[in-house]
């Protein structure tokens, strides 16, 4: 018994065009957890993202754009580790050209709620490596300074 199977394809024909980025990012979810993603390419309409866990379809995301900052996108398809997603507002070709050339995200101030998020900081009794070494420089300097004005004190009283 034979079975004939017709299938029609139907070509899928984008109106702008995508660039190749395959920049990391922070993506936050609907709950507003952060997660570490890759932004593989983008258009002025979109993105695809590499993800360990991408969010489900309709989910809606907010994505953090280097050189641009941080867009609200809703996502239309997913697979195993990657995902698409559709801008709420579309970028501009500008803002396209910018985060092409634009380094990598470090930290943005993601909304949670419709509340900014509090941007990080340290515990109090953690000081940062530039603190340490301006702290360290300047003890040294004091010390010689102390220690010059010790050596002319004795030398005036000898």
């Amino acid at each position: 018994m034979q079975t004939n199977i017709a299938a029609k394809l139907y070509p899928l024909q984008r109106t702008v065009d995508r660039f190749v980025v395959n920049r990391p990012s922070t993506m936050r979810d609907q709950e507003g957890a952060p997660i570490d993603v890759v932004i593989e390419d983008i258009s002025e309409t979109g993105c695809r993202i590499r993800s360990d866990a991408p969010p489900m379809i309709d989910d809606e995301i907010r994505i953090g754009i280097a050189g641009i900052g941080i867009r609200s996108a809703r996502v239309i398809w997913n697979d195993d580790r990657s995902f698409g997603c559709t801008f709420d507002d579309a970028l501009t070709a500008n803002d396209v050209a910018m985060t092409l050339e634009a380094a990598t995200l470090v930290q943005g101030a993601f909304e949670k709620n419709g509340i900014a998020a509090a941007p990080e900081t340290r515990p109090a009794d953690e000081l940062g490596p530039r603190a340490k070494l301006l702290i360290i420089v300047g003890a040294a300097a004091f010390s010689w300074v102390l220690f010059l004005s010790a050596a002319k004190a004795i030398q005036f009283l000898v």
